[in-house]
């Protein structure tokens, strides 16, 4: 009877003290009780969730964390309210231990038990400092399986022409057609027109009395491009050559001689005085011709580009067994 009461009365007293302290779990355990969530976080266990039993109390709930939290630390070695206070774990074992070993008591003991997926947080990351509001990326060059282009230019003339023709300006237009992105070539069809001045070897050709005139070329061409390697996605070089047809028509200034009276200042005599009239004539219905050439092309924005290029081209129109040789350059904008 007497051992009974002894036991009554120590277990009175260690209620009595226990409860109390285990009330305070929530707020601010003191050392060496089960920890708040906080205080597993920062020292690297993780927050803690545990979802209550219906059929118990609150007392009996912090009875049965505080005795897992007591068993957890002696299994694992790991004292997380000494790490949180420390402000930092270092001991990544010793808290995994610690969890696996707090999980599987409260778990034995009908609760359900899940942790934060984020133990410790992690500074973020220092924001980019912003982009200058004057600083705009250069455009790139974009895909399209058909462009259309327009341009223009100096012709100038080469080998046996320049006795004919001085150089003059050109005109075109054109379709390129790139079958497939990964495929550097593409069929390219132009038409252009030029005009080149007549020098006295070229009006003499036609005879008669010519003092002025020009020579009107125009047609077309069907070519092939060829993109070279190129690092940039800025800009790009080609390759580009082909066959065409062109047609010339001849625009003559002829001067006829009228006699008549000519009259200065001061008196009047007879004489002659020139009349000037036009003369347009085709020399040969349709030359065929190749090209060969090169050029460089820039993006420009809204899938658009830039470009200039060069070609040497030989028309076979004879002049006396000379062929037509041009070395037109163009400029022109492809969109």
């Amino acid at each position: 009877m007497e051992t009974k009461t002894v036991k009554a009365f120590w277990t009175s007293v260690l209620l009595g003290v226990s409860l109390p302290a285990l009330a305070q779990y929530v707020s601010t355990p003191p050392p060496n009780e089960s920890p708040p969530p906080a205080q597993l976080s920062r020292a690297g266990v993780g927050e803690l969730h545990v979802d209550p039993k219906n059929d118990q109390n609150q007392e009996q709930q912090w009875h049965d964390r505080y005795e897992c939290h007591r068993w957890a630390k002696g299994q694992s070695g790991y004292d997380p309210t000494q790490q949180a206070a420390a402000g930092a774990s270092g001991n990544t074992a010793g808290a995994d231990g610690y969890r696996r070993a707090m999980t599987a008591c409260l778990e034995a003991r009908g609760y359900s038990v899940r942790y934060g997926t984020t133990y410790k947080a992690a500074p973020p990351p220092p924001a980019p400092p912003p982009a200058p509001v004057h600083a705009k990326a250069w455009p790139e060059l974009q895909y399209h399986p058909i462009t259309a282009h327009i341009d223009g230019g100096y012709t100038a003339t080469a080998g046996t022409t320049n006795q004919l023709l001085d150089g003059g300006s050109n005109v075109g237009f054109g379709l390129t057609l790139y079958p497939s992105p990964s495929l550097p070539i593409g069929l390219r069809v132009d038409g252009s027109y030029t005009r080149l001045r007549a020098r006295d070897a070229f009006l003499n050709w036609y005879g008669g009395n010519f003092t002025s005139g020009h020579d009107n070329i125009y047609g077309g061409d069907v070519d092939l491009q060829l993109d070279l390697a190129h690092s940039s996605p800025y800009v790009k070089m080609y390759l580009l050559g082909g066959y065409g047809w062109y047609r010339e028509q001849a625009y003559l200034r002829q001067v006829t001689w009228y006699p008549g009276e000519i009259c200065g200042w001061y008196f009047c005599e007879d004489g002659y005085f020139p009349v000037v009239t036009g003369v347009q004539r085709t020399t040969s219905p349709w030359h065929n011709s190749w090209n060969a050439g090169l050029g460089i092309e820039v993006a420009a924005g809204e899938g658009a580009s830039f470009f200039v290029e060069a070609r040497y081209q030989r028309i076979n129109a004879s002049y006396n067994d000379q062929k037509l040789q041009l070395v037109p350059i163009r400029f022109g904008l492809r969109f």
